[in-house]
């Protein structure tokens, strides 16, 4: 079988490459192929994953292409990681935002609008070639951001083959499991809401509530995602644990203070990093695979230890080391958001596969949403079958936040579909990190001017 991954220049396509060759011959995976529409970046960093797929399981079919027609020929699965409009078009939303003194965080608020507006369009370019091209049951696992957004616009587009897929949830289960001293797969935790916007209850280890033990532990403000937050945080939603991303809500005014005591925020670091790192390793292209890897890895621990940096004003701490090729081979893989859209495979081929928090029809998993609205929660693997928990009641505010963002993201998708400048300022207008007619009208026209390509014109 064939998974393609559309965007497979980005800067994590080695990590994604380990993943994929290390679980290749257990999921009957004999080609992967990685797409780009940046050639460069294809060459660097698909030329670093490929080396990697080929010292691990050389048995395995890679190829590296910028043809779309070439990527989605017959294939059977797809990953689509795609960051349209660049590195620069995250600096530009962000420094719109600073201009009206809002947050213009990638995934939410103005600058998960922004990237909507330029990745909708095209995914859904895509959704159709493969209509044509790839095999008939084809499934995508979206990973572009807002992941939660653009698969709601896809299924409601009528591509019901569609799981959107994020790698915060299980990256804080295994951190609930390592702050108990458990292992991972013992570990059980029920996540619900919207992407970026979710929160957690029912903590079990083997089958056994341990709420009581997780929330009062003296490590889990300090050791783990939770340091962005304080026992008052907690007790306001009702002992449940929010994902990290509702410190944009809870924290908007220290955030943009922040963001302007640096005099940037996180894109212009990434930034900074990526056109650093993409020279060193143009220069050493003649290098070694394990010279190029060194190189690489410094600049992506360069990245990684930046996470939050800004905008947490230093709580969120990061503190990881560097690996080399032989260490990062040999090293436990955790998967990242490929490890989660072969788990989804995994399940639905019937293997052994453990719960995974993905993002799907709501149905009637969570009440008071409707079914057609795609929400973030945790679901069961049985039998071949995806099954979400459900989850009967939630305090107020989880309630409202849920609610509202859900119709801002159904009034921006509608406000794309439709090219329509009211519904794109409705949609703004209720949102709470905005919510301000004046710059909503205002930042709407400018960002429509600057994706215009994307968006042709609106009314």
């Amino acid at each position: 079988m064939k998974l393609t991954v559309l965007g497979g220049g980005g800067v994590r396509a080695p990590y994604l490459a380990r993943t994929l060759a290390l679980q290749a011959t257990d999921l009957a995976l004999t080609e992967i192929c990685l797409m780009d529409s940046n050639e460069e970046k294809l060459t660097i960093y698909g030329g670093l994953a490929q080396a990697i797929v080929e010292k691990i399981n050389p048995r395995v079919t890679i190829c590296l292409t910028t043809d779309p027609n070439i990527a989605l020929k017959d294939a059977n699965y797809v990953i689509t990681t795609l960051r349209v409009g660049g590195d620069s078009g995250r600096v530009f939303d962000e420094r719109l935002a600073q201009k009206y003194n809002i947050l213009g965080q990638e995934t939410t608020g103005i600058g998960g609008f922004a990237m909507s507006l330029r990745s909708i369009p095209v995914l859904k370019q895509y959704l159709e070639l493969a209509r044509q091209v790839s095999a008939k049951d084809v499934l995508f696992f979206n990973f572009t951001n807002p992941s939660g957004l653009v698969t709601q616009a896809l299924i409601n587009a009528g591509y019901d083959n569609v799981y959107g897929i994020c790698d915060g949830p299980a990256s804080f289960m295994r951190e609930m499991a390592h702050l108990l001293n458990v292992d991972v797969m013992r570990f059980s935790a029920t996540c619900y809401g919207l992407n970026h916007l979710s929160f957690y209850r029912d903590f079990t280890v083997d089958a056994q509530d341990v709420t009581e033990q997780v929330l009062s532990h003296q490590q889990l403000f300090k050791e783990t995602e939770m340091k962005l937050f304080d026992r008052a945080t907690i007790d306001f939603l009702k002992q449940e644990l929010p994902n990290e991303y509702l410190y944009f809500y809870f924290n908007h005014h220290a955030i943009i203070h922040s963001i302007s005591r640096h005099g940037y925020a996180r894109g212009e670091l990434i930034q900074d990093i990526n056109m650093r790192m993409l020279a060193d390793l143009k220069q050493h292209h003649a290098a070694s695979i394990e010279e190029r890897f060194a190189i690489f890895s410094t600049y992506l621990l360069e990245r990684e230890n930046s996470y939050f940096a800004i905008e947490s004003n230093g709580r969120r701490d990061n503190h990881y080391n560097a690996l080399n090729l032989e260490a990062f081979l040999a090293a436990p893989d955790t998967g990242g958001y490929s490890g989660i859209a072969l788990n989804i495979i995994r399940g639905l081929q019937k293997k052994t596969a453990w719960p995974m928090t993905i993002l799907v029809k709501n149905n009637d998993s969570i009440r008071g949403l409707q079914p057609d609205d795609v929400i973030e929660i945790t679901c069961d693997m049985r039998d071949g079958q995806i099954i979400p928990r459900r989850v009967e009641e939630m305090p107020d505010y989880q309630m409202h936040i849920i609610k509202t963002i859900k119709h801002f993201e159904n009034l921006t998708i509608h406000a794309i579909e439709n090219r329509c400048k009211q519904s794109a300022i409705r949609a703004l207008m209720i949102h709470p990190l905005i919510n301000d007619f004046a710059v909503a009208t205002q930042i709407l026209d400018e960002l429509l001017n600057e994706y215009q390509d994307y968006t042709g014109e609106w009314r």
